[in-house]
Parts: structure tokens; sequence; C-alpha cells
């Protein structure tokens, strides 16, 4: 299948075509293509095992394609070494030296060795770029995750790379520091313009820090796109499932436009896809849990079995009449349940809207 690419024919920074690795009978990466713009931000998310790390490793020099070519302005990079491939990279296990101080670190990559007082300039510099002012004589053992992925970035960016590749570079720290460096990084890479692309398997990270996410699958690119375009447009079922939560409905077609679900019509805003047995799928948000049954299209009674508080959603599970098997998981802001409180064992109107609906074949399932 074709990737979706939103913003396909902008100019290129760095580019990656027909890209191929195999590892014995195994092939890692299968002909895949990539361009990204000067000063974006590109996130490679997919599965342990879908190719994105060894994506990186071919453009990073650290491993070389069986076949394909990688450019990086307009300059065939597929061979040269890594030192000479103009990028900054920080790894999941910041890789810093334990006996050298945070300044020497950063400054570890900078030439002439001789010019101690740039140097030391450049290190203040960057050492307030990254909000660790007077780290200097520090050693990593006395630098808490966050901090010393704070240097290991600023070493990344110590020689004014011109692309900076980041690993997993928030994995290994806790949930608070990983969010508030998360939104630190971003602002950062919007201030420097420096081009960079990102591998990681948390959704929501992609979702949050990227101008635009590459979703992988089984060594291949399933979708590049927009976050916004990433979850509320999934080409494939496999990105449907990967990106987000989602109610997934066996359906039988009724018309180019309609979908049978047990024993209820549902209309779609989109044309089906080929063959008789489908898979309807729609976001949790996307429900509406009505004040008054009125009838209308794609609306339905359904049984409340569960309200479980999720602090900025609270989580709905719900039984629709006429759809023996389902249950629909709806998500309700808590001001719409100050107006509407919702009892467990009561029934409600519920609306299906049929711009939300997306129909895949039903072979399709992972």
């Amino acid at each position: 299948m074709k990737p979706v690419d939103s913003l396909s024919g902008l100019s290129e920074h760095l580019s990656a075509h027909a890209l191929t690795r195999r590892f014995g009978a195994f092939t890692a990466l299968d002909a895949v293509s990539l361009s990204i713009r000067k000063g974006e931000f590109v996130c490679l998310l997919g599965p342990s095992g879908c190719g994105k790390t060894t994506l990186l490793r071919l453009i990073a020099g650290l491993d070389l394609p069986d076949a394909g070519a990688i450019h990086l302005s307009g300059r065939d990079i597929t061979r040269e070494a890594p030192a000479k491939r103009d990028y900054g990279i920080v790894f999941q296990s910041y890789a810093l030296f334990p006996n050298l101080t945070v300044a020497d670190n950063i400054a570890y990559g900078l030439t002439p060795r001789r010019d101690r007082e740039a140097h030391a300039r450049r290190v203040r510099e960057l050492l307030d770029i990254v909000g660790l002012p007077g780290a200097e004589r520090k050693y990593p053992a006395q630098l808490s995750g966050g901090q010393q992925q704070r240097v290991a970035l600023a070493r990344a960016l110590a020689t004014s790379p011109g692309l900076l590749l980041l690993d997993e570079p928030l994995s290994a720290l806790d949930a608070r520091v990983r969010d508030k460096l998360r939104e630190e990084l971003k602002g950062l890479q919007k201030r420097l313009g420096v081009t960079t692309l990102m591998v990681t398997h948390d959704q929501e990270e992609a979702l949050a820090i990227a101008d635009r996410v590459v979703v992988m699958n089984a060594g291949r690119i399933e979708q590049i796109g927009t976050p916004a375009e990433i979850y509320r447009s999934p080409a494939s079922r496999f990105v449907a499932e990967f990106v987000g939560e989602a109610n997934w409905l066996p359906a039988e077609r009724r018309g180019e436009r309609q979908a049978l679900v047990g024993g209820c019509v549902l209309s779609l805003e989109r044309d089906l896809p080929a063959g008789d047995a489908l898979t309807l799928f729609l976001r949790p948000e996307d429900i509406i849990i009505k004040p008054r049954w009125e009838r209308a299209p794609n609306t339905l009674l359904a049984r409340v079995e569960d309200v479980g508080f999720g602090g900025a959603m609270t989580h709905v599970r719900l039984l629709p009449e006429g759809m023996p098997g389902v249950t629909l998981r709806a998500e309700v802001c808590p001001s719409m349940l100050n107006r509407q409180p919702l009892v467990p064992g009561e029934t409600v109107p519920v609306e299906l809207p049929a711009s939300m609906l997306r129909a895949y074949p039903r072979e399709a399932a992972c």
C-alpha cells in the first residue's frame, strides 16, 4: 500500500528513497521512502520491530542499506561516514562520559580542541538553552535522568548540526519529567529551527510533538501525515488500531454508504470499501449521548453498563439495543454529565455520527 503523505512535493532537506535493509531472511526495511522539510519535526512511530530504529541508523550512517539512497541538503550521504553527515544524535541511554564534567561532555565534539574560551562560551550558551545554567562542573552521576538527557541534547546541538536525530530520548524518564521535557524539546526545536527526526513507540508523544508522524509497520510506512490526519483519518486498520482508542463494529454492506450492524442500519459519509463483510471504526469521544430520544439517522438506544471517572474525560460503557454482543466505549466531558448525570442500568439515546464513522474490509483485521 502506498503511504499517504499530506505534505509531499514540498522542499526537501532530508530524503530517503527505497531504503531496504535485510538481516538474513528478515527484512527490517522494505523499500522505504521519506522526505523531510528543512526545520520540520518528524516522528517515526510504530511497535517494536517495525523498522523505525533501523531507518534512523541508516540515516545516521551507523548501518548501511542493502538498497536505496539517502540525501541530505541535496548531497548523497548513503555511504558516507557518520562524521561527515552533519547531524547530532541523542540516545535513550544518554551515552554521556561518566568521567567527564558536563562542560567536557558538551564540548567533546567541538574543534579545534585548543580553543577553550570559545568552547566555554558555547557550553554556557547551550546550558542556558536546555535549562541547566551553571552545571558546567558537575558530573553525570550528580544529575537526575532528566538533567542528563538535557546535557545529551546540548551535546548533540553543540556543533549546530543541520539535522537532529533522537532515538527514544524520553522513554527512560518518569511520566512527569517526560511530559515536561517533551514540551521543552518541542519549544526548543521550533526556536532553533533544526530539522529533527525522532523515533518513538509512544503515540501520545508523537501526536503531541511532531509536525508530521510516520507510522511504520513490518518494515513499511503505513501512513505519513499531521497528527490530526493520523488520528482522524487513519489510512489503514493498522493505523486506526495503533493510534488512539476506537470502537470496532462488525458490519455488512447495505449500499454504497450504509452498513448493517446487528439489526441497525448505519449511514456513513464516505464510500464503503469493496466487499460485503466490513468493520466500522468510531472513536469513543465521537459518540454522542443525547439528552432525549428523537428519531434520527444513526441514533439508537443503549443501556449504560458502567460509568468510570477518568480525569479530563469520563469513560462510559454502553450496550446498544439491536447490536447483540457489541459494547460501545464512549468518552464524555464531566461538564456534560453535570447537566445529564448517567446511572448504570438506565437507557439513553446515542448517536453514532455518520461523519465520524469509517469502514475497513473485515479481512484487514490485525
